[in-house]
């Protein structure tokens, strides 16, 4: 979070098997031998050419993906609260980010629609430390 809100990222997903832009906070996986804080650094690196530490942890959302009644996923996301420590941000190296913007936080809500974004919505209204989320395609 910067003095001009929150950076979300837009990125081209598919959900519920139609192609979308899905607005979210820039992230990704954690590789192996890797800490969730070097995964972080890693990946705010490659998505956006930002260099950040990282700070507070804030809370965990984990979810199951169901199709057709069958469990075919599940992923876990830690957040941290971060500070640029260096960079511009460039986003044209990640072939399916289309956009970034900085957003207020009481204007963040309404751009997330994606059904694994329930956690982080459940957050900012409540200050949970875990979330469980379902989709269901």
């Amino acid at each position: 979070e910067e003095p001009r809100g929150t950076l979300l990222v837009a990125n081209r997903r598919v959900i519920g098997g139609r192609p979308e832009v899905v607005w979210a906070l820039p992230g990704g996986g954690v590789e192996p031998r890797e800490t969730l804080e070097e995964a972080l650094r890693r990946e705010m690196r490659e998505e956006t050419s930002l260099d950040v530490s990282v700070g507070e942890f804030l809370f965990v959302a984990e979810g199951e993906r169901i199709r057709e009644g069958r469990r075919t996923g599940v992923w876990r996301s830690f957040f941290f609260r971060i500070a640029r420590t260096g960079g511009e941000i460039d986003i044209s190296k990640e072939p399916d980010l289309v956009d970034y913007r900085f957003v207020p936080r009481g204007e963040i809500v309404p751009l997330l629609t994606a059904p694994y974004h329930r956690g982080f919505v459940l957050w900012l209204a409540t200050g949970v430390k875990h979330a469980f989320d379902r989709w269901i395609d």
